[in-house]
């Protein structure tokens, strides 16, 4: 159990600093994406530029617990970003949003 639980934290770790990255990017739009029903509904944030699709979401490895504060102050234009992750269409998986500052 504890040999898991430490795989799990490792890997974990790895992905969200290994696949980091800065990006400079154009937003031309950002959306509040709802699913589910009931007691069962999820919201997620999307941000949408140029060239890709990111995630606004937040992320515990980098003490980013503000996604709806980003999302608000997010306007069409050009920003420095900084993401980790992997976008992977099939399985609707986007980098995700971890820093933002203007251009």
């Amino acid at each position: 159990g504890t040999l898991l639980l430490c795989l799990f934290v490792g890997l974990s770790a790895w992905f969200a600093y290994g696949t980091a990255e800065t990006v400079t990017v154009t937003v031309t739009k950002t959306e509040r994406i709802t699913t589910g029903s009931g007691n069962r509904i999820s919201h997620k944030y999307l941000v949408f530029t140029a060239t890709e699709t990111f995630e606004n979401s937040d992320c515990l490895w980098y003490g980013k617990f503000n996604s709806s504060d980003v999302q608000g102050r997010l306007t069409p234009g050009t920003y420095s970003m900084k993401v980790y992750g992997w976008r992977i269409p099939f399985l609707s998986s986007y980098r995700n949003i971890v820093e933002v500052s203007s251009r």
